[in-house]
């Protein structure tokens, strides 16, 4: 068995030291990794069952040689082992307690500065054993995000690794109370009968399209082959109201990505804050236009009374309820807030701040603004800890904060100050931002179309480890999906029309928001960045056209956890060209959900803004669509990213940003169709 055991080190040893691909197809050895990924990670909230991998795992490489680096942070992670101060396997971890955030950060690095694969190999193993599963899955993830050897491996989405949090209670209990053998004997018996779990046709599972094509090709239905589908019997229609939005995991799963992403970041910049603050605002702003779709208050926002607080019926892998903010969490964050908001009044009234450093800076004095911003807004919200973790709560967890209605409130508050601040310290944009000899004629814009689109959700993570292992070997004889509603939308194309008087390279940039289009600032409305691009104007009238798929940041939709094994399997038996981009980025935000919910009797109104300003030859392409943020991110220019909506503007300010040829409003309507006309 030890024989055994050294040829796949040097199996590994190989991979390690001629790469993973060739051409973009995964060749044998990253295969290998591949698939003992998905095995470490099948069933993280039990016992690991695959006794290689446990004997593996028996000691954590303690050799400091074997490491680039051996930190603070690691020797403190050692010396709490050493003494039996981890953090138990069957405590809820948070990130943002001090005590859980300090050892996922010593275990990060452990895992990050291995020399080779073969440590970092044995030390994942070794914390799958040993080490809670909530602060090993956030170590490793860390690593996979920001070792650039390692990412080309395909992760799993959180909400399929850690269903618990991204899926009702009753769901959740079904899924973990499935008996594959009771089901099979039953079935029999019930034939007439509707059963809970049903098994389903490999080409009944929705949606049919996937990024690459990989859900209908003849080499899916080989894969899936030998797996039995099985599927818990439809609940009610989705709920057409807010909830459908702020429940829907990819909404919520992006909020955590980009997070996650930007957490130990060695490159943590001013630009970095710049599209944090941004993002934020464009969740914030994508939300508010869902509330005004639904009719409901979306001007201003406010706490909900504790007698209007639901239940949100999420569990935590120990079973533990998730609820929503303590009235001692919403007070710690009401005063940080409070202090925030005081300390940027005084900041802005004084033209002066007081660094942590204890110097004093003229805020007015070069770009000294832009260090009082960079000190006043914090936007790596792993620093931002807790002084307890026993219970989880929506607004503290960010795999469910999206979900609590408080973090809205916060988030206007926290951008509120933001904006302030710019308006009042940033210096005047120079009026050649906007291009001259131009003007935006027209627009034309196909139909604004949303519709309930159903989808299979993979739940196989809920299902019971021992179901997966026979006799030593690990086995993906069936899956379990849950179908629901979520919204979608049909793809769209616009077309502008615009006069130059030269040739010219121009950004243009669109935003939607309300149709309210009355006395008061614009301020007051949301205003929902959908698209920027670049374009060459030619002298005489140009038409720019445009579709919504053609959108940069958007993701579809990928495969999932239990097609990944399979197309892992079926290409280490040589009947597949595994491909490295096989799965969606984590850092995209979903196409389908840049459309606030549509009207039915009548059509939700509302307003396109086309901005255009002078294209500076300063674009970037960065990678933090991939959560890899080493680099930057991506700019256009060196325009502030949002702007012209980075600040609050006042009416003189208006008038010049938004009125003029360099711009142009158009009212659209967006009409939500029924699933069954559809069909």
């Amino acid at each position: 068995m030890r024989f055994l055991y050294l040829l796949s080190l040097i199996g590994f040893l190989w991979l390690h030291l001629n790469g993973v691909s060739a051409g973009g197809i995964a060749n044998r050895y990253f295969l290998e990794k591949q698939r003992f990924l998905l095995e470490i990670l099948h069933h993280l909230h039990e016992p690991l069952l695959n006794d290689q991998w446990r004997s593996l795992g028996e000691h954590l490489v303690s050799d400091k040689t074997q490491y680039v680096v051996y930190n603070d942070q690691m020797a403190d992670f050692y010396e709490a082992l050493s003494r039996g101060r981890l953090v138990p396997r069957e405590v809820y971890f948070n990130p943002q307690f001090p005590k859980h955030y300090q050892q996922s950060l010593g275990l990060f690095y452990f895992f990050y500065h291995t020399r080779d694969w073969i440590t970092l190999w044995q030390n994942i193993c070794w914390a799958r054993v040993h080490v809670n599963p909530g602060l090993f899955l956030h170590a490793l993830s860390q690593v996979l995000l920001k070792r650039e050897d390692y990412q080309a491996l395909v992760m799993p989405k959180i909400y399929e690794l850690w269903p618990e949090s991204y899926h009702n209670e009753a769901t959740v209990r079904s899924a973990r109370n499935f008996n594959f053998a009771n089901w099979i004997r039953q079935q029999n018996a019930f034939t007439n009968q509707l059963q809970e779990v049903q098994q389903i046709l490999p080409q009944e599972l929705q949606p049919i399209w996937l990024e690459g094509n990989l859900r209908s090709s003849t080499k899916w239905f080989e894969a899936m082959a030998d797996v039995h589908i099985l599927r818990l019997t439809e609940p009610q229609r989705g709920q057409h109201s807010l909830q459908q939005l702020i429940d829907d995991i990819g909404w919520q799963s992006y909020w955590y990505y980009i997070n996650m992403g930007i957490a130990q970041t060695e490159n943590s910049s001013q630009e970095l804050q710049e599209w944090w603050y941004n993002q934020l605002g464009q969740l914030l702003a994508r939300y508010k236009l869902e509330r005004y779709a639904q009719q409901l208050p979306y001007k201003h926002l406010t706490l909900l009374k504790e007698d209007n607080r639901s239940t949100p019926h999420l569990l935590t892998w120990l079973n533990q309820r998730f609820r929503q903010v303590t009235l001692s969490t919403t007070k710690k964050v009401t005063e940080a807030l409070q202090t925030l908001e005081t300390n940027v009044a005084e900041a802005i009234f004084s033209r002066r701040y007081m660094l942590t450093n204890g110097s004093t800076i003229d805020l007015e004095a070069a770009d000294n603004w832009r260090i009082g911003l960079r000190e006043l807004f914090p936007f790596d919200l792993t620093q931002l800890q807790t002084e307890s973790a026993s219970e989880p709560q929506l607004l503290l967890d960010l795999r469910t904060s999206l979900r609590s209605p408080d973090f809205y409130y916060y988030a206007e508050r926290l951008l509120r100050s933001y904006r302030w601040y710019r308006q009042a310290l940033q210096p005047t944009l120079k009026s050649s931002v906007r291009p001259t000899d131009l003007r935006i004629d027209a627009m034309e814009i196909t139909p604004l179309i949303t519709y309930d689109e159903p989808v299979d959700v993979d739940l196989s993570n809920l299902l019971h480890a021992r179901h997966f292992n026979y006799d030593g070997h690990f086995m993906w004889p069936f899956t379990l999906q849950q179908r629901q509603y979520r919204l979608q939308q049909e793809p769209f194309s616009f077309s502008l029309q615009v006069t130059s008087n030269k040739t010219q390279s121009i950004i243009i940039r669109l935003f939607l928001t309300t149709a309210e289009n009355g006395s008061g600032s614009v301020n007051r409305e949301p205003f929902y960045q959908l698209d920027s691009f670049l374009t060459v104007l030619y002298e005489g009238v140009n038409r720019i056209t445009r579709d919504s798929r053609q959108i940069s940041g958007l993701i579809g939709d990928h495969i999932s956890l239990t097609e990944l094994h399979q197309y892992v399997r079926l290409a280490e038996q040589e009947d597949f060209d595994f491909p490295l981009n096989i799965s969606t980025p984590n850092c995209g935000f979903p196409r389908r959900l840049i459309l606030p919910r549509g009207g039915r009797q009548k059509p939700l109104r509302l307003r396109l803004l086309i901005v255009a300003t002078v294209y500076d030859f300063k674009a970037r392409q960065a990678n933090e669509l991939n959560c890899d943020f080493s680099k930057g991110v991506s700019r256009w220019d060196e325009l502030p990213l949002g702007y012209p909506f980075e600040r609050y503007l006042e009416q003189e300010t208006e008038a010049e940003h938004l009125l003029g040829d360099h711009s142009f409003w158009q009212p659209v309507e967006i009409t939500h169709l029924d699933r069954l006309h559809r069909e």
